[in-house]
């Protein structure tokens, strides 16, 4: 039975994909079977594993089964362990869709329900905002894993997140953060070490804790996606591939 993981965080630019994306990869290169579901309309998971989709209609739209005669044809596979349900601007259709609809939070979680024997995790990349999209993500995953760039402007951020999280319990009772993930670390900068602290914090009120493993800033992140690799894959020497290598071991350790 798969465990489902989703990336969260409201607020953009904190490397919400490319731990999704490194996380992933770093699952299967552990052996483990891996389904990525991506529910960002910016679609920019799916072009990181050098896929283009349909702009709109694309997998994940009709993998939520809301546009009539239109047929999920089944995840794409990117590796023999990996699959993905990409994404692209079609997606925003749901936010539409899906608004007057009854139980319209429980539509992915519906949609996940018949693949769950058939993986050990669903990784799930949420869109930086709060909408439909984002409530049907939180129904549907079991933990969040939620990037957290240590700056002032990411900290309104994650209060709102907490916040969203707990309204969401009423429909997702099991719904728990499993750890705050410190990217794009930048050791110069002076708000670095007060964003730390603050997200410390915040994982211990919540129950939660932040991963010992870190993510330094770096340009290779930016670049692999542009070649469609993994970071282990195109630059597996380099301290941010080195820095996931380290937060997937962590992730891993967890389960035993």
């Amino acid at each position: 039975m798969a465990k489902i993981i989703a990336l969260v965080n409201q607020k953009g630019g904190v490397a919400k994909t490319t731990t999704a994306n490194a996380l992933a990869f770093g699952l299967v290169r552990s052996g483990k079977k891996v389904l990525l579901i991506d529910m960002d309309p910016q679609g920019n998971l799916t072009n990181s594993c050098g896929l283009e989709v349909d702009g709109e209609y694309p997998p994940v739209l009709k993998f939520l089964k809301i546009i009539p005669n239109v047929c999920f044809e089944g995840p794409v596979p990117i590796t023999d362990k990996l699959d993905l349900i990409g994404s692209s601007i079609g997606l925003e259709t749901a936010n539409i869709i899906l608004g007057g609809k009854p139980c319209r939070e429980q539509y992915l979680k519906r949609a996940i329900d018949s693949y769950k024997n058939k993986y050990d995790y669903i990784i799930i990349d949420s869109n930086p905002s709060l909408s439909v999209i984002t409530l049907n993500v939180l129904a549907a995953c079991e933990e969040i894993i939620v990037p957290f760039k240590p700056e002032f402007n990411s900290e309104s951020g994650v209060a709102m997140l907490l916040d969203t999280i707990e309204d969401m319990k009423f429909i997702n009772h099991d719904l728990k953060i499993r750890g705050f993930l410190v990217t794009m670390v930048d050791s110069r900068r002076k708000s670095t070490q007060s964003g730390i602290a603050y997200i410390k914090e915040k994982a211990e009120k919540c129950n939660s804790k932040v991963y010992d493993a870190t993510i330094r800033m770096s340009v290779y992140a930016a670049d692999a996606p542009k070649v469609g690799l993994s970071l282990y894959d195109y630059k597996g020497d380099s301290n941010v591939a080195k820095d996931y290598a380290a937060f997937v071991n962590e992730f891993l350790n967890e389960e035993v």
